[in-house]
């Protein structure tokens, strides 16, 4: 099982409807329903599902940086959207 080492050190298990929720809440913040988007959704979860079906650890920056690649691929309003939230309520 892939384990999740968040920024102040804590480690916790991997746990994908907190991907999805956040892919969600992107696209309800960059103007869209849910269900305008659910493929861009389902696509780029499915693509990081992939990349953590590995196990071991994974920093949670790390996680956030290949969401952000997939969703400048295919939905840039959506990584505009995440990075704003970041900026605002995000500890840099």
């Amino acid at each position: 099982m892939t384990k999740v080492l968040k920024r102040k050190g804590a480690v916790e298990p991997y746990k994908p409807d907190k991907i999805k929720g956040s892919l969600q809440k992107a696209a309800i913040d960059a103007g869209y329903s849910v269900e305008e988007k659910e493929d861009i959704i389902n696509e780029v979860f499915a693509n990081i599902n992939k990349k953590l079906d590995k196990g071991g650890e994974i920093k949670s920056d790390t996680i956030r940086a290949c969401l952000l690649t997939e969703l400048d691929k295919c939905e840039p309003y959506m990584a505009k959207s995440w990075r704003n939230f970041d900026k605002k309520y995000k500890p840099p």
